[in-house]
C-alpha cells in the first residue's frame, strides 16, 4: 500500500544552526583536524623554546645572576620571538578550530537571502515524490533527486547537493508520522541512508 505523508513545518533556526553545525564539522573535518594539529604543534614548539631559554641560563655564569626580560632578550632572542611566534599561532590555530563555524554560520543568517529557510512548509512524501509548498513556491523532487538522507536525532534532512537540503525536524512529529517516513526512506534510499552521531560526528550507514 503506497503511503503519502503530509507535513506542516516551520524551520526554526536552532534546528538549523543545529544540522548546520554537524554538516560542517563532518564536511570540513580533515582540515579541522589539521587546525588542531598544527595547534598542538605550534604550543609544542613554544614550550621547546620556553625549554631552551631556561637551559641556556641554567650555565655557571649566571647561576647567582637574577634573570630579567633585558637578559633574555640580549643573550637569547632567537627564542624569544620563537616562543611568542609559536605562542600566537598556536592559539589563533586554535580560535579558527573551535569559532570559523559559528562565525560562517551567524554571517549565513544575517544574509537576506536565507529568511525563505525559516518559512512555514508543506511537505507532502509520497513513493514518487517529496513535494514541497510555500506560500510563494510548490517545489516537486523525485527521490531520484536526493544524494543521501542524513538522520540525527532531532532532524532527518534530504540532500540534494552539497549546499541544499529539505530538513524536517523530527521533535515535530508525531509518531506515526515519523515511522511512516522512515519506511518511505527505507525503500526509496536504502542504499544512501546514514545516521550521524552529534557527538563524534562521525556517520554509520544503516538498513532498516
Amino acid at each position: 500500500m503506497e503511503l503519502k505523508l503530509k507535513l506542516t513545518q516551520t524551520l526554526t533556526q536552532n534546528s538549523w544552526l543545529e544540522f548546520n553545525k554537524i554538516y560542517m564539522k563532518k564536511k570540513y573535518k580533515h582540515r579541522r583536524y589539521l587546525l588542531l594539529s598544527l595547534s598542538i604543534t605550534s604550543f609544542f614548539l613554544f614550550i621547546i623554546s620556553i625549554y631552551l631559554i631556561w637551559k641556556f641560563f641554567q650555565q655557571d655564569t649566571f647561576k647567582f645572576i637574577s634573570i630579567n626580560l633585558a637578559d633574555i632578550l640580549h643573550y637569547c632572542p632567537i627564542f624569544f620571538y620563537s616562543a611568542l611566534l609559536f605562542l600566537v599561532i598556536g592559539l589563533e590555530l586554535l580560535l579558527i578550530y573551535y569559532k570559523e563555524i559559528d562565525f560562517r554560520l551567524k554571517k549565513s543568517l544575517k544574509d537576506p537571502s536565507n529568511k525563505s529557510f525559516f518559512i512555514e512548509k508543506e511537505f507532502i512524501i509520497t513513493d514518487e515524490s517529496v513535494e514541497v509548498r510555500t506560500q510563494l513556491s510548490v517545489s516537486t523532487y523525485e527521490w531520484s533527486s536526493f544524494i543521501r538522507c542524513i538522520e540525527a536525532n532531532d532532524f532527518i534532512a534530504l540532500q540534494l547537493n552539497s549546499t541544499s537540503v529539505l530538513l524536517i525536524q523530527k521533535r515535530e512529529l508525531q509518531q506515526e508520522e515519523l515511522s511512516q517516513l522512515q519506511q518511505i526512506i527505507s525503500r526509496k534510499m536504502a542504499d544512501s541512508y546514514e545516521f550521524w552521531n552529534e557527538s563524534s560526528i562521525n556517520s554509520r550507514k544503516i538498513h532498516y
